[in-house]
């Protein structure tokens, strides 16, 4: 029936039209059920606006069946094939359904801005997780002509309904009142992802190496660049067996790349050649138990470097369009404030590893750790239940 319709001379018509009919059949939809009654108990998820069971939301909802509340769970998922536990109910984004539980939920937990029409009423509260940490890369209005004016009117609008951010150390708390469009309350108990850190890291490290068939004995370094708006592909191309014997000259044992693409990156652009030392992460469901059980990070702009800096592990920089990105968004730190080697050439990056220095770094990041103020600790999941539970009945 599809494909038929797909090859009628109307189908251009039609594929216009549909858009804006379901649009406006969905904003109906939104002034019909502001008129329905909040449901305090009952939480609804969004990792991404539909995407699988991960980032922030995950470790909320988790720690929320762990302790078995009283409440009906529901996560917001378009994805195909994705697993998740027989306590929540899944939804389809952008759906009758889906404006339903929106409208009725007592709370909303989402890790990114809502790029679509919503309504919230005073009675709900919106927990937003952001899904990243500190980085380097500025965000947000500090992005400044880095965005588009669409995102920027959808950003102001979601900011204004958040009740709860979320921040996991001192620096980040400054950065959000600077970028988010956002002067309320903010929660410094750390980000629910990074709880796995402070976990059962045996376990873990465990966990991925079976999954990838390799001795428990082997030693992980993730290679985890971060995304491009501008699309360019170059700057991934890193010297992956380079670095490989390079890590296994200085740091002695047998060293695996396991490569992860950001999820909005095609893998299929690349012509990386994956072996059995350069390993493909990329379709790995939770890139959290990837870093959680790694000795060893190399990226460019992403929070996952900062969290390796945080553990103490070994965390390299890597980025070939540095002052590009300077030009384009700017940064919150210069990279003379990083405790960590700095390569914009894969020979560079290759020099910085076999000559890595703990000694050298040691005291930078005693500095570092002092501005940033971790608030990390494991336990930032059960403060936000507990912030939901006391929402909840009150």
């Amino acid at each position: 029936m599809i494909e038929k319709l797909r090859r009628s001379p109307l189908y251009p018509l039609l594929s216009r039209l549909y858009p804006a009919l379901h649009g406006a059949l969905i904003w109906w939809a939104w002034q019909a059920c502001s008129l329905l009654p909040v449901q305090k108990q009952k939480i609804l998820f969004s990792n991404f606006n539909g995407g699988g069971f991960g980032d922030n939301p995950r470790y909320i909802a988790e720690e929320c069946i762990r302790r078995r509340i009283p409440h009906r769970l529901y996560w917001v998922c378009e994805k195909p094939g994705c697993t998740f536990p027989t306590e929540l109910t899944v939804i389809r984004p952008n759906t009758l359904r889906f404006v339903y539980h929106m409208s009725t939920a007592g709370i909303w937990v989402d890790n990114t801005r809502k790029l679509y029409y919503f309504k919230k009423k005073k009675n709900q509260t919106y927990i937003h997780t952001w899904h990243a940490g500190p980085g380097l890369k500025r965000i947000e209005r500090d992005a400044g002509t880095g965005l588009s004016p669409e995102y920027i009117a959808y950003a102001k609008k979601d900011s204004e309904h958040i009740d709860l951010l979320l921040s996991n150390c001192r620096f980040w708390t400054r950065c959000f009142h600077s970028c988010f469009w956002y002067d309320g309350p903010i929660l410094e108990k750390g980000l629910p992802k990074n709880d796995l850190y402070f976990q059962d890291t045996p376990a873990m490290r465990r966990k991925i190496r079976t999954f990838y068939q390799l001795p428990e004995d082997a030693k992980l370094v993730l290679y985890v660049p971060t995304w491009r708006e501008n699309r360019k592909l170059h700057v991934y191309h890193l010297d992956f067996e380079g670095c490989l014997n390079a890590f296994e000259k200085r740091f002695g044992g047998r060293w695996i790349m396991l490569v992860r693409l950001h999820p909005n990156v095609n893998a299929a652009d690349f012509d990386i050649r994956y072996t059995d030392r350069v390993l493909n992460a990329s379709p790995y469901d939770n890139s959290q138990e990837l870093l959680a059980a790694g000795d060893a990070v190399i990226t460019d702009y992403s929070s996952c470097g900062f969290d390796y800096i945080q553990l103490d592990r070994l965390s390299f920089f890597y980025a070939e369009d540095y002052e590009e990105m300077k030009r384009d968004k700017g940064y919150y730190l210069e990279l003379e404030d990083l405790p960590v080697p700095k390569a914009f050439s894969n020979e560079e990056m290759i020099r910085n590893i076999l000559e890595y220095s703990e000694e050298r770094w040691k005291e930078k990041r005693d500095s570092f750790m002092e501005m940033m103020d971790y608030y990390d600790d494991g336990h930032a999941s059960e403060a936000v239940v507990d912030y939901m539970m006391e929402r909840s009945f009150f």
